[in-house]
């Protein structure tokens, strides 16, 4: 499939863009010459096997890593070179599959962290304003606890409102799942999907457990090796027999 081939979809607006984006560490190629688009308003969700350059997919996206090649364009503007500081000014975010959190403060004060690392990063009021986002992910009864005594759902809803607190357009998400029993799956897809239809924020989710990535993703991205397999509809990706036999297992997790 071409990879930069239009998908049909309901969202039609690239709000970031990769152009023939590589990364290399030395003499490993970790991406080879990805290009796709991340529509405005989706939900996107990126699969493929350990070690298929998911996270350093991400890092490029969010400026963890400059890219060996090709450009990263987010609004029409090249950020190839753009560090992750600086991302974050312009509205771009991202969660991280262990959950980083200050644990010598509050709840409350994790999320008022994000807020002004957001105010800091962009110089203005971050445009998702405090309230909003502890709203968004249900943790007004827990601001005056200790982020330390928190279970892992909540941890996790802690990192997601802080980064939600620096008013980003777009989320990128690191395995938001893992460790979750299906109770604690589903609400933490129902607040993902808060934070789209709700927010607006475009999300991005790195995820291994497929069948639930399916449940909420409006297109799946499949990477191998570092480089693009497929993207489309989820009801097509995970009937696509070259993909879950090769890319995914027989067996692939709800």
């Amino acid at each position: 499939m071409d990879a930069s081939a239009p998908q049909e979809s309901r969202f039609t607006m690239a709000l970031m863009s990769l152009d023939t984006v590589s990364m290399r560490f030395g003499a490993f190629q970790a991406l080879s010459d990805l290009s796709f688009a991340i529509l405005e308003g989706e939900i996107l969700g990126v699969a493929g096997p350990n070690g298929a350059g998911k996270s350093t997919l991400m890092n490029v996206c969010t400026g963890g890593l400059a890219a060996s090649g090709g450009r990263v364009i987010f609004e029409e503007q090249d950020i190839t070179k753009t560090g992750r500081h600086r991302r974050c000014g312009l509205g771009i975010a991202q969660t991280f599959q262990i959950p980083t959190l200050l644990s010598s403060l509050t709840v409350g004060e994790n999320l008022l962290a994000g807020h002004l690392f957001g105010a800091e990063a962009s110089g203005r009021a971050p445009a998702i304003d405090l309230d909003t986002a502890i709203r968004t992910v249900d943790l007004g009864a827990a601001l005056n606890r200790p982020a330390s005594e928190a279970d892992l759902l909540t941890r996790k809803r802690i990192m997601l409102g802080a980064a939600l607190a620096t008013g980003p357009k777009i989320l990128f998400m690191d395995e938001p799942l893992g460790g979750l029993n299906a109770d604690e799956i589903d609400i933490l897809l129902d607040t993902v999907r808060r934070v789209r239809d709700g927010l607006g924020v475009t999300v991005v989710m790195v995820e291994h457990k497929t069948r639930a990535l399916a449940e909420i993703a409006d297109r799946i991205l499949i990477i191998n090796f570092g480089r693009f397999v497929m993207l489309d509809r989820p009801e097509v990706v995970l009937n696509d027999d070259h993909v879950v036999e090769i890319y995914l297992g027989r067996k692939h997790d709800a």
